[in-house]
């Protein structure tokens, strides 16, 4: 694995929505506005594919993991000299994480073809009938939620015990494209404490990024010994 970079960048309380404007309505068809905001850090040519996971920590304050430097061309952030990511990590470390992710089932399409992506919440209330959705959807977000991110954990080199961690903040999102159909994806927010089982895939892991949607500010797993996130 190359250099990995990890950064912290505020936008400017002094931007203005005239600045802003080109941004967010400019280079693609997608409208969501953290979207742009970050890639316009890392956009140095216009068919650069996406090399970076991102997530908005507060308004506005956003951490960024990534191969490349970040370059504020457009002036718009307070950038923090960004840090090598490069964790010293052994065999049964336990780290406290924090993820935002989109967590996903693949299921077979009945009328053949590619297999099909669904969000694991509404995967498991299918067939649940509406008088009862409300009380199954909070225990399909524990079981579903953490059944898949221990998944991730038996794949990618990390295990997690359900006493540690917490699973919530469910929230399905909608995001408007000019000329096509919009893209939907959830989020869930995972907290807690994990197990380091083979160091060298799961920072590996790290770097690409966990579950789906990570152009939208899903994906990006922060780890922390005892002070700081990394």
């Amino acid at each position: 694995m190359g250099e990995v970079y990890f950064s912290r960048v505020r936008l400017k309380r002094d931007i203005t929505v005239r600045t802003l404007v080109p941004l967010l309505l400019g280079h693609d068809n997608s409208t969501h506005p953290g979207h742009h905001l970050v890639w316009s850090l890392f956009a140095d040519e216009p068919d650069r594919k996406r090399d970076f996971l991102w997530r908005e920590m507060t308004s506005g304050v956003f951490f960024i993991l990534s191969t490349r430097l970040p370059e504020d061309r457009h002036g718009l952030f307070d950038v923090s000299p960004p840090k090598v990511f490069d964790p010293r990590l052994v065999d049964g470390d336990t780290l406290r994480f924090s993820l935002r992710a989109n967590p996903v089932v693949r299921k077979r399409n009945p009328s053949g073809g590619r297999s099909k992506k669904h969000d694991v919440v509404m995967d498991a209330l299918h067939g649940v009938g509406e008088d009862r959705r409300a009380a199954s959807r909070l225990l399909a977000v524990q079981e579903h939620g953490f059944a898949w991110l221990r998944r991730q954990g038996e794949r990618t080199g990390f295990s997690v015990d359900p006493s540690t961690v917490r699973v919530d903040g469910y929230e399905q999102h909608r995001i408007a494209r000019k000329g096509a159909r919009a893209m939907s994806f959830s989020t869930l927010d995972f907290e807690g404490s994990l197990t380091v089982v083979t160091p060298g895939m799961f920072l590996k892991s790290i770097a690409r990024g966990f579950g789906s949607a990570r152009a939208y500010g899903c994906g990006l797993m922060l780890i922390r010994r005892t002070n700081g996130m990394e």
